[in-house]
């Protein structure tokens, strides 16, 4: 069995192989010959959690993927305490650690469809940010203009820079105008991004700067509250996304002609919350939109439905919550390029193994 890291990962996959290996996984799934669990896309299992932090709770995640074209299973599951920050305005980001802040715990297991043989172990943290980003570039290809040049990111972390990276290699795009609220690092994505990527990328001093001008759009923040909003953002031909359910305000939603949605929502128990409490909350951050309405990525992809259909359409994808399908798709390339090339530390697969039958 392999064991790989981080380091392991990011050395051997490609936004173009996520990209390529996620359609595919989509078409597999929509033409149900693959399948995720659960179906909305993800589960949760929450707990309070004694501490000083806002809101403070430990959440399990976890989300999982069958793929028999390349024979093989993934299990993503993850350790977070998670809590909210305010700041001095009353704007609230979403916050998370494992065992302290500044480290995290997410692990992709993958097996084998063929003996169920347990194949390899890696942390989440690169292949998250790499499959994230590639289904937002892959979902693009279908929502989209197809002569889009003009990328406008909100956000500068590691989700900004893999979606960057998936719609420089989907299409032709020659600007990127990047936001955040710390200048030294929208400034330092700015750099390093020009350099990676060989186009213009500019750093500008506010959110709406960078949509000014956009074709894509794309809102890569932890925010808790609407960052793109107001009637005039939203211009004919736009193709905005997001990765939070309440970051796009619901007045661009309902500017949009087609807002489509990654999968259903997530399966969550939860210890603990107060009903009156969750309730008051659901009322003072109402949803851009009902979510249930929303047709599905795989659906488009599939060809059940149409994508764009015209050039001055606005299109929104909302890229939450997650999906089960695109580990196994991604961990089949990364597995195969591991033992192609001989990385990743060997560990006995009997350590996984046992005599006695459950």
């Amino acid at each position: 069995m392999l064991l790989l890291n981080n380091d392991d990962v990011a050395g051997l996959l490609t936004i173009e192989d996520c990209v390529a290996a996620i359609e595919d996984a989509y078409k597999e799934l929509g033409a149900g010959r693959a399948a995720q669990y659960p179906r909305e896309g993800r589960m949760d299992l929450s707990a309070p959690s004694p501490g000083l932090e806002l809101k403070r709770r430990f959440t399990w995640g976890a989300m999982a993927g069958v793929y028999p074209k390349a024979g093989m299973f993934a299990l993503r599951m993850k350790l977070d305490i998670h809590y909210q920050v305010e700041d001095a305005a009353g704007n609230r980001t979403a916050e998370k650690y494992s065992t302290q802040p500044g480290t995290y715990c997410g692990l992709v297991i993958l097996a084998s469809t063929l003996n169920a043989e347990p194949l390899a172990i890696m942390p989440d943290g690169i292949i998250q940010h790499l499959r994230v980003g590639a289904t937002a570039g892959m979902a693009a290809r279908y929502l989209a203009r197809t002569d889009s040049h003009v990328l406008g990111v909100i956000g500068s972390g590691g989700m900004a820079r893999t979606y960057a990276q998936a719609y420089h290699h989907v299409l032709p795009i020659e600007r990127v105008q990047v936001y955040s609220l710390t200048p030294a690092n929208r400034e330092a994505y700015a750099a390093e991004m020009a350099q990676k990527l060989g186009i213009e990328v500019v750093a500008v001093d506010s959110a709406e700067a960078a949509a000014r001008g956009a074709d894509i759009v794309a809102d890569c923040t932890d925010s808790m509250t609407p960052i793109f909003q107001g009637d005039g953002w939203a211009v004919p031909g736009m193709h905005i996304t997001t990765y939070g359910a309440n970051r796009i305000g619901r007045e661009v939603v309902e500017r949009a002609d087609l807002v489509v949605r990654h999968f259903q929502g997530n399966v969550s128990v939860q210890v603990g919350e107060d009903p009156e409490e969750r309730e008051q909350w659901l009322r003072r951050n109402p949803p851009s939109i009902g979510f249930d309405q929303m047709p599905l990525l795989v659906d488009v992809v599939a060809g059940n439905i149409p994508g764009r259909t015209g050039d001055g359409q606005v299109t929104c994808f909302y890229n939450v919550v997650g999906s089960g399908i695109t580990f196994p798709a991604v961990g089949a390339r990364l597995y195969a390029l591991a033992r192609e090339r001989g990385v990743g530390s060997e560990i006995p697969t009997s350590w996984f193994l046992q005599d006695i039958r459950d």
